[in-house]
């Protein structure tokens, strides 16, 4: 078991994409006492999946005057740029290989600075288990002990829709998780279907773009994500509460007078409050009828790959479609039966590849990721009243199978979205990632 010699409180962190690393990075610098371990089973450390990406057609979906890693030093992405020998922006927004790099260069400050007291395992946490006053995790390496743990899993591993059995999964021509795609392996693929219209989609789209090859995306609505503005709109300052219907009224009204990208902005900074103050039948309500529109309102595309998506839509290259999928069958190809919106009667076509782009898994019950498994399954923790992710107090501390809480237990991240609903893009991470180092030196003696 691998046990840090030094004195202090011990901070197991599983995960370090960059909810993970921003936890160690601001435990760190608060205290001169507190020792973390980051568990990373992916062997790579800071970037994570998102950051993780070489293609220059991957950009960020936010400016990066509003991309720093700390909420109280809003300059500190671009003092880091400027320090960098050769990147750039466009229309304000830095390739995701860029900003890998940065998360990089904040994991090697820390290392610097704190050789002694942050330990870094490439292996996958399996299980946890109480031990005295602490936690024992169960790695495929070893065993780490630790008197508080954090889960900063992000985002759930992608699942097949419903129809997709198990023989096309296991089919060559199918795609069941994009973020772990070679699209070398499918460059004789000329007919390609996309299954989700959203960002996976567009990142999909654009690294498998290639002459001759024709792409098909069919979502149920089949709606585009928006596009962020090449020029930052004047700000909306107006306010928003009530129901869903009634901040649905609010937008409407709001978008006849402002650019409705402002308006969004402003409510995204009232979105954790309103979602915190409605009912479960209210956020139910939202979750059945409105996501869709946030969505694609609020997690925007960049102006360059917008341009690359209806460059692609207007020489039919890309089409996007609107139904549902009914049948999935796996031959030398796949054979795909789906209905169009509104329509009763199907739709059959054969692709050379089918790729899922329907994005993170949003019901926690269903996760095979082995650490919620086994703590859901011991009772440690609990899915939240919607199913979304795990169900935690006001500070991000888990709630255990019978509602008490689970001491020294934390989640931070898309994992807390049924407390907190916007929990995945940097500027709600970084805030939650200092105000939950806090909340752990606060508890530990």
């Amino acid at each position: 078991m691998r046990v840090p010699q030094q004195n202090g409180p011990h901070v197991a962190i599983v995960g370090a994409g960059f909810s993970g690393l921003l936890t160690a990075v601001n435990l760190l610098k608060a205290s001169r006492d507190v020792r973390v371990t980051l568990i990373e089973r992916r062997g790579v450390f800071g970037p994570g999946t998102a950051y993780d990406t070489g293609n220059p057609g991957h950009l960020l979906n936010v400016r990066l005057d509003n991309m720093s890693a700390f909420p109280d030093q809003p300059s500190h992405l671009a003092d880091w740029l400027a320090e960098q020998p050769s990147w750039r922006a466009q229309d304000g927004f830095i390739t995701r290989g860029v900003y890998g790099d940065y998360l990089q260069a904040l994991l090697d400050e820390a290392l610097d600075d704190a050789p002694d007291r942050l330990n870094l395992i490439g292996a996958e946490a399996q299980s946890i288990d109480r031990q005295d006053d602490g936690w024992r995790i169960v790695t495929s390496d070893g065993e780490v002990a630790a008197d508080q743990v954090v889960l900063a899993l992000g985002n759930l591993e992608p699942a097949s829709p419903p129809g997709v059995e198990n023989a096309v999964r296991a089919s060559p021509a199918y795609v069941e998780n994009p973020w772990r795609f070679d699209p070398q392996t499918a460059r004789d693929a000329r007919n390609v279907l996309l299954i989700g219209s959203g960002l996976t989609m567009v990142d999909a789209a654009i690294t498998l773009r290639r002459p001759g090859r024709r792409l098909t995306a069919l979502s149920r609505h089949g709606l585009l994500p928006r596009a962020h503005a090449t020029v930052p709109p004047t700000p909306y300052v107006g306010a928003f509460s009530g129901s869903p219907a009634e901040i649905l009224r609010q937008i409407r009204a709001a978008t006849a007078e402002a650019d409705w990208r402002a308006v969004f902005d402003r409510l995204r900074h009232s979105a954790r409050d309103i979602w915190r103050g409605w009912s479960r039948v209210e956020r139910s309500r939202f979750l059945r009828h409105l996501r869709p529109l946030w969505d694609v309102h609020r997690h925007r595309l960049s102006p360059g790959p917008a341009r690359d998506i209806h460059s692609m839509l207007a020489g039919g290259e890309l089409t996007i479609l609107a139904g549902k999928l009914t049948e999935l069958k796996a031959t030398d190809v796949i054979e795909v039966s789906w209905r169009p919106r509104g329509k009763k009667r199907a739709i059959k076509e054969r692709f050379d590849l089918v790729v899922n782009c329907t994005g993170p898994l949003g019901v926690i019950s269903k996760s095979t990721e082995p650490m919620i498994r086994d703590i859901l399954d011991k009772g440690y923790g609990r899915p939240d009243p919607l199913g979304l992710g795990l169900q935690v107090d006001d500070e991000g501390g888990l709630l255990d199978g019978a509602g008490a809480p689970a001491r020294g237990l934390h989640a931070i991240g898309p994992l807390t979205r049924g407390a907190f609903w916007e929990m995945t893009a940097v500027p709600d991470l970084r805030g939650q990632a200092r105000d939950l180092a806090a909340r752990i030196l606060s508890d530990s003696p």
